[in-house]
């Protein structure tokens, strides 16, 4: 990231969705089918990765949004947290006499009261998308505004899924596409259910 050492990061834009939380950031790997949850620190480090700002720039921002001083060990232990959790457009490797950056040391770095947080990215693998790779693309985005089991596309017929009716059938129960159709016509036409196979949005 610090230009004089050749270190660049740029933030992931691709194949994520990103969900903001009180005090977090959740961002979801499509991909790797991986969640990542951020802490405001670590999340506030991602956020200013534009493949331009080096290191110390981001701590100066840091020490702005919070009004307390920041060591840099503390951008470049968040730096290697999210380039191993890949929520960065390359990995980065950090310059040598910051590769042995561990939690411990960051935090003895950080100072004792600081209102600054350790950068943290907890993630987990989700096995319902990874159960969902083999559920057909079209199955895996909501069927919006089903009418129908005529408007359940070919693809998803036989899958059990979620159905979400407005009108009070089914919210949320796994049944599959035809009969959330069904479901939403007898209480109400055509604007009343979405059905998404597991895994989807």
């Amino acid at each position: 990231m610090d230009r004089k050492q050749g270190v660049t990061a740029l933030a992931r834009n691709e194949e994520i969705l990103v969900q903001t939380l009180p005090d977090e950031l959740l961002v979801y790997d499509l991909k790797r089918h991986k969640a990542h949850c951020l802490n405001r620190t670590a999340a506030f480090i991602w956020q200013h990765c534009d493949g331009q700002r080096s290191v110390s720039e981001i701590a100066g921002l840091m020490e702005k949004e919070w009004n307390t001083p920041v060591n840099e060990d503390a951008v470049w232990y968040g730096l290697n947290r999210l380039s191993k959790a890949n929520l960065l457009q390359e990995s980065i490797t950090l310059p040598q006499e910051k590769a042995g950056i561990s939690r411990r040391s960051a935090v003895r770095r950080l100072g004792v009261g600081a209102l600054l947080t350790l950068p943290v990215v907890m993630s987990i693998v989700s096995p319902t998308m990874a159960a969902a790779a083999s559920v057909p693309l079209v199955c895996q985005s909501c069927v919006k505004k089903i009418g129908s089991a005529l408007q359940c596309p070919t693809e998803c017929v036989g899958i059990r899924g979620q159905c979400f009716d407005n009108s009070g059938c089914g919210q949320g129960s796994a049944i599959n596409c035809q009969t959330c159709g069904v479901c939403a016509q007898i209480h109400g036409g055509t604007d009343t259910a979405s059905w998404v196979a597991p895994g989807g949005c």
